[in-house]
């Protein structure tokens, strides 16, 4: 977006108008939700991590076990 808004201020006959914000605000917004995403799926490992801790079944007593 940075790179788009620098090619609209050097070439600045050859683009429509408004093209470039609308270019920046997309990238910034998508930029914002892939953040978030990343912070979500950060949360969700650490809660894997935390669950796989646990033993899978608890045993009250084994029986011929050998």
């Amino acid at each position: 977006a940075l790179g788009y808004l620098i090619a609209k201020l050097l070439f600045w006959d050859y683009f429509p108008l408004g093209t470039a914000p609308i270019m920046v605000g997309l990238f910034l917004l998508a930029s914002v939700q892939l953040f978030f995403i990343g912070i979500i799926g950060e949360y969700i490992g650490l809660m894997h991590m935390r669950i796989l801790k646990r033993p899978l079944v608890v045993e009250r007593e084994r029986i011929n076990f050998y």
